[in-house]
């Protein structure tokens, strides 16, 4: 399994958000998780994704134990590091730097892992290739569309080769046309490069094509 978490729980301050959340997920796997506003989604990604820690529960990515109890394994620059390198994610908001070009965006997670540059740029003009973007590598954030924008963000996420996609409401700022291209995508990633998604998501279509959907209500999947 790529995703092992065990009986995870957060609290914020006297309310509890996660109740004992149990999930396994495969190699490959494309998963939605859905649910109501306030259900718990984005705080699972987030532990999920390292971002935030839990109060209670273990959780193992790709064979490395990050919590583990009230213990953490990884801390710090290390458990920063593990996040760079080993995952990757994609919002509703693109967050690309608008002074950079397409290529420099996506080059630039892989510079901050330390990667050499002419790797670095390798990868990034292959995953532009992968995305239909091959011909906008120069073009800046604002010289694309919002589609064209989410496919390099996608791109970006990818640069690392990490071993888990996280996608929170990818296409919540999209048209319907649009939506579906991007939805054909992600899953594009995964059958070429066996990419293993986790894509929280409110967009009943996208959920439908999922490999598996979990739907979450006051902190737990039901």
């Amino acid at each position: 399994m790529i995703i092992q978490a065990h009986d995870i729980r957060k609290n914020f301050g006297s309310l509890q958000v996660l109740k004992g959340v149990d999930l396994e997920v495969a190699p490959a796997e494309v998963l939605a998780v859905t649910g109501a506003s306030g259900a718990g989604k984005t705080t699972l990604l987030q532990i999920l994704g390292t971002l935030l820690s839990p109060d209670a529960g273990t959780l193992v990515i790709d064979g490395t134990t990050v919590f583990d109890g009230t213990s953490r394994p990884l801390k710090g620059d290390a458990l920063a590091a593990f996040r760079g390198k080993r995952i990757g994610f994609v919002f509703q908001a693109h967050h690309l730097l608008p002074e950079f070009s397409a290529l420099e965006n996506i080059m630039i997670p892989a510079l901050i892992a330390g990667r050499p540059a002419s790797d670095s740029r390798k990868d990034a003009l292959r995953l532009l290739d992968l995305v239909g973007l091959k011909d906008r590598a120069t073009h800046k954030p604002s010289e694309l569309s919002g589609g064209e924008q989410q496919r390099v963000a996608i791109a970006r996420a990818l640069v690392n080769s990490p071993a888990v996609l996280f996608a929170d409401e990818p296409t919540g700022n999209l048209d319907s046309v649009t939506k579906e291209e991007i939805h054909k995508l992600l899953f594009g990633v995964r059958d070429s490069l066996g990419q293993t998604l986790v894509i929280v998501t409110h967009d009943p279509a996208l959920a439908g094509i999922c490999d598996r959907s979990l739907a979450m209500k006051d902190g737990q999947f039901v």
